[in-house]
């Protein structure tokens, strides 16, 4: 299905306005905000033809699970916010479905992931080489305490 296509979302557009609850209606290529569910003139609209939908705030952040953003062809970038962590995947799966560019977003999250991922494996090897140095030191004054021994 088309996932979400209507519902309440705190919209603020990056870096300078203010975040404001809108009632959004996804139609065809565009997201229509409203003030209201009962506003019969919609605001305004984001165009969302080639526009790209990421969840990278989410990722970042534990306390954002319920955000992401929204990058449209025209340069200007929004940062949504649902009212759950599902409801936001709701809403990017059915976004995604009217940018005709799904794939590049989802290669941005796989490449968002695969970063957190390096870095974690960078940490990894550096603690692991930490480890094999602290070993090769523990090693060598064992060695010298037993050289002493024999000395004696």
């Amino acid at each position: 299905g088309l996932g979400q296509s209507r519902g309440h979302l705190m919209v603020a557009e990056v870096p300078d306005t203010p975040t404001t609850k809108r009632w959004c209606v996804l139609s065809e290529d565009k997201l229509w905000l409203f003030d209201s569910p009962d506003t019969p003139k919609p605001g305004t609209f984001l165009p969302l033809d080639n526009a790209v939908v990421s969840d990278g705030a989410r990722l970042r952040r534990e306390d954002q699970a319920n955000t992401f953003d929204v990058y449209t062809a025209r340069g200007r970038h929004y940062v949504m916010q649902a009212k759950s962590s599902g409801d936001a995947n709701n809403w990017i799966r059915a976004m995604r479905q009217h940018t005709a560019k799904e794939t590049e977003n989802q290669i941005m999250d796989r490449a968002e992931r695969a970063i957190r991922k390096n870095e974690y494996a960078s940490a990894s090897r550096i603690a692991q080489h930490a480890r094999q140095i602290r070993s090769q030191q523990e090693a060598a004054e064992g060695a010298e305490a037993v050289d002493e021994v024999n000395d004696a």
